[in-house]
C-alpha cells in the first residue's frame, strides 16, 4: 500500500528558477536572456520534462516557472538546461541562479507582477511583460491548471497594486529613467536632437517620454523602414515634432548630428563600437537600454563619449526610492493575502474530488473533508509565509513534502470517520 509519503512525492509541484538582478551581474543575464524568437523552442524543450512551464525574460530577469509531474524535481538539471540552451556554459554558473519551491514560487511571481522586486521598484512595464510571456506559453499549451490560475492571479494583484497603492507614482521604468538621465547630464532638451536605434516599445515608451520634455528632434533608425514609418506616425498622432529616419545600415555615419543616441534593438552583438566614434568631434550621450547591449563597453573610451547602461539608470530613481519604500507594506499585504488565497487552493487539489466532472452531489462526508483540509490550510497561513520566505530550495522541498504528507493524513482521519458513519447507518 502507497504510504503518505510516497503519495506527497507524486503530486505535481510548482517550483520557479531563474537569474535576476539580484542574483547576477549584467554580463550573466545577457547571456541568459531569451528572445522571442527563442522562447517556443525552449518552453518545447522544457515541456519534455514538465506538466507547465512559463518563461519570463526581461532587461532585468530570465526567470522559469514550471510544473513538474511529481515532487522529485532535480533544479539543478534545469538551471544546466537553460545554461546549455543558451551556449552559456563558459560564462554561467549554477551559482548565479535563484531557485524556489512552491510557496517561495509563488511569492517571487507576485513579488514581480507587482513590481517590488524589479530593479527600480514601481516599473509600470513589469506587468505587461509577464501578460506577454504568458500569452506566448498558452498559445503553444505550455500552461495548465496550475500557472493559469498562478498567473491570473498575478495579473489580479498587479492591477490592484496600481490601484490601491501609490507605488507607481514616482517610481520610473527604464525609459523614463533614460530620458531623466539625459536632463541631468545636459538640462533641458528642447534644443537636442536625438537619435532613437529600435522601434519596439521600449523605443515607443521611450520616445513619449522624449516629447514630454519637448525635444528639438528625434531621428529613427531601425532594420525595418517600414516599421521605424509606422513608429513615427503612431507619435504623431499626438505629438508635433520634428523627425526623420535614417537608414539603420548608415546611421553611425550621423553620429557628429546628434547630441543623445538611445538604442534598444534586438540585436544579438553590437551596433555601435569603439571604432564608430573614431571622427566623433562632439559631446555626445549614449544611452544602451538593450539587452544583450547594443554597445560595445569600449565605445566609452573616445573622449567626446558618455556610455550608461540599464545598470547605470537605477541611480535616476534614488530621490524617489524612499517615496516608493513607504508603500511597500501595502503591497506585501496585498500579495500575502492572495498567496494565502492561491496556496490554499494549490495544496487542495489533488486532495480533493473533481466535482465538476463527476456532476454529482456533493455528499456530507466529502463536504467534511473539503471543511477539514481548508480549515487547516487556512489555520496554517504563519507555515505558508515562513515557506516562502525561505532561500534553501532543499528545505523548501522537504516542507513542502511534509505539508502535503500531513493532508493527506488529514484527508485519511476524515475518509475513515466517513465510512464508519456509512457503516453505522
Amino acid at each position: 500500500m502507497e504510504t503518505n509519503l510516497q503519495k506527497a512525492n507524486d503530486q505535481a509541484v510548482l517550483f520557479a528558477f531563474g537569474v535576476n538582478h539580484r542574483t547576477a551581474s549584467i554580463e550573466v543575464r545577457e547571456k541568459m536572456f531569451v528572445r522571442e524568437d527563442e522562447t517556443n523552442a525552449l518552453l518545447a524543450l522544457l515541456k519534455e520534462t514538465l506538466s507547465e512551464c512559463v518563461v519570463v525574460s526581461t532587461c532585468n530577469r530570465t526567470e522559469v516557472y514550471g510544473v513538474h509531474p511529481t515532487a522529485v524535481v532535480d533544479l539543478d538539471f534545469y538551471k544546466d538546461l537553460l545554461i546549455d540552451f543558451k551556449n552559456a556554459s563558459e560564462d554561467v554558473r549554477r551559482e548565479d541562479f535563484f531557485s524556489s519551491i512552491s510557496c517561495a514560487a509563488c511569492l517571487q511571481m507576485f513579488k514581480v507582477a507587482t513590481s517590488i522586486d524589479s530593479k527600480i521598484v514601481g516599473d509600470t512595464q513589469i506587468l505587461q511583460q509577464v501578460r506577454h510571456s504568458y500569452s506566448l506559453a498558452k498559445k503553444t499549451g505550455a500552461t495548465g491548471k496550475i500557472l493559469n490560475q498562478l498567473l491570473q492571479r498575478a495579473f489580479k494583484i498587479g492591477k490592484k497594486t496600481y490601484l490601491e497603492t501609490s507605488i507607481h507614482k514616482g517610481a520610473i521604468s527604464i525609459s523614463l529613467a533614460a530620458v531623466e538621465l539625459a536632463r541631468e547630464i545636459f538640462g533641458t532638451l528642447a534644443e537636442k536632437t536625438v537619435l532613437i536605434v529600435g522601434a519596439g516599445d521600449t523605443a515607443r515608451l521611450t520616445a513619449e517620454c522624449l516629447l514630454k520634455q519637448r525635444v528639438g528632434k528625434i531621428l529613427v533608425a531601425n532594420r525595418t523602414r517600414a516599421n521605424a514609418e509606422e513608429f513615427l506616425n503612431e507619435l504623431h498622432k499626438s505629438h508635433a515634432f520634428s523627425s526623420d529616419i535614417i537608414a539603420f545600415e548608415s546611421f553611425p555615419l550621423h553620429l557628429n548630428e546628434v547630441d543623445i543616441v538611445i538604442s534598444s534593438t534586438g540585436a544579438s552583438e553590437h551596433i555601435l563600437t569603439e571604432a564608430d566614434f573614431d571622427a566623433q568631434r562632439r559631446r555626445i550621450l549614449l544611452i544602451d537600454i538593450a539587452m544583450p547591449r547594443d554597445i560595445a563597453p569600449d565605445a566609452a573610451e573616445n573622449r567626446f563619449v558618455t556610455l550608461k547602461n540599464i545598470d547605470d539608470l537605477t541611480t535616476i530613481v534614488d530621490r524617489n526610492h524612499a517615496k516608493r519604500l513607504t508603500e511597500l507594506p501595502q503591497v506585501k499585504k496585498l500579495i500575502y493575502q492572495e498567496m494565502g488565497d492561491f496556496l490554499v487552493w494549490y495544496y487542495s487539489l489533488p486532495l480533493l474530488p473533481e466535482f465538476s466532472k463527476a456532476k454529482e452531489k456533493t455528499d456530507l462526508e466529502t463536504i467534511a473533508e473539503i471543511k477539514r483540509i481548508r480549515e487547516f490550510l487556512n489555520d496554517n497561513a504563519a507555515r505558508f509565509h515562513r515557506m516562502a520566505r525561505s532561500e534553501d530550495a532543499r528545505n523548501e522541498l522537504d516542507e513542502h513534502l511534509d505539508l502535503v504528507n500531513r493532508l493527506f493524513k488529514i484527508k485519511q482521519t476524515t475518509s475513515a470517520r466517513g465510512e464508519l458513519t456509512s457503516r453505522e447507518r
